[in-house]
């Protein structure tokens, strides 16, 4: 009944019908907004129309306008969500496969296991993402960009993959404590000391019996991390961690926003001239974090056998 509850909540309905929102436009991407001749071959980079850097206002054409450098707007939103989500999704699942190792050996094994793998979680909690980040580019370096057609057009850049692998490896650390925790007060039941009496030790016991009961709270970290590592991922972009591609803009929200950065302030006579380059990609942002964050709380109650 808590469960059924749960799920009938405003926040979590809220939260699902947002999210919803942007599954739509990412699986309806082509319906929405077709791919042009120009940009077949390709569709993850937004369709020009001139060579002008003025910003366009918005048009029957064009409903959100054209960003400097003539780009359509309306198209960069539609498919930046194919990229939020696969950026999002891919750093979040690489957090909990790291997270889980590290959480059940320490967890489950204890004494010089648990001392050893907590301090290096704590020695990645103490190092900056943002530092991180740019520590990684550097050591990393830039390799020379190629253009991937077909099949696998949405190939993610270098400096795409230098991120992305950045994020998983300096974000595991709150599943690891988390998925430990549990551990550590689901393994001292009843029903674990049974299964050594029969004999079912190590990592039988851990994925048969401790895990399904240990993952208290996992579902609510990984909804609300989906929506803040779009939001890091976009922040990264904006200071200029990843640069814009050489062959045209990509459809991700990040690149849209610093395409907008000069037109923020508008002009001497209306200083919300420009209003339509950053706000509708912010709102996409923000809009994107909080339903995942809405979801994440209710998924709280709905998913902890204690609640039950």
């Amino acid at each position: 009944m808590t469960r059924k509850r749960s799920l009938g909540r405003p926040s979590f309905v809220a939260g699902v019908l947002i999210v919803l929102l942007f599954v739509v436009a990412a699986f309806g991407a082509p319906l929405i907004a077709p791919p042009v001749e120009q940009n077949m071959d390709a569709p993850d980079h937004i369709p020009r129309y001139g060579l002008g850097n003025q910003p366009t206002p918005p048009s029957a054409e064009h409903p959100l306008g054209l960003l400097s450098g003539q780009y359509d707007i309306f198209y960069g939103l539609i498919w930046g969500a194919r990229a939020a989500f696969q950026a999002g999704i891919l750093v979040v699942a690489g957090r909990i496969a790291i997270g889980l190792l590290f959480g059940l050996v320490a967890g489950y094994y204890g004494k010089w296991a648990d001392a050893i793998l907590m301090r290096l979680t704590d020695a990645f909690m103490a190092f900056p993402i943002m530092a991180a980040a740019m520590v990684m580019i550097v050591l990393f370096g830039r390799e020379t960009e190629y253009v991937v057609r077909g099949f696998n057009y949405m190939m993610p850049s270098h400096e795409e993959q230098v991120i992305v692998v950045t994020l998983v490896a300096f974000g595991w650390m709150p599943y690891a404590r988390l998925i430990r925790g549990n551990l550590l007060a689901e393994r001292e039941r009843e029903y674990v000391q049974a299964a050594h009496a029969s004999g079912v030790w190590g990592w039988r016991i851990i994925l048969r019996h401790l895990l399904p009961n240990s993952t208290q709270g996992l579902f609510v970290t990984a909804a609300s991390d989906v929506g803040a590592v779009v939001v890091l991922i976009a922040a990264f972009t904006f200071v200029g961690l990843i640069h814009p591609s050489t062959q045209g803009m990509k459809a991700e929200w990040g690149h849209m926003l610093t395409a907008a950065r000069n037109w923020i302030i508008g002009s001497p006579a209306n200083a919300f001239e420009y209003w339509y380059t950053y706000i509708p990609v912010s709102a996409a942002i923000i809009l994107f974090s909080i339903g995942w964050n809405l979801i994440g709380d209710s998924l709280r109650d709905v998913f902890d056998p204690r609640q039950a």
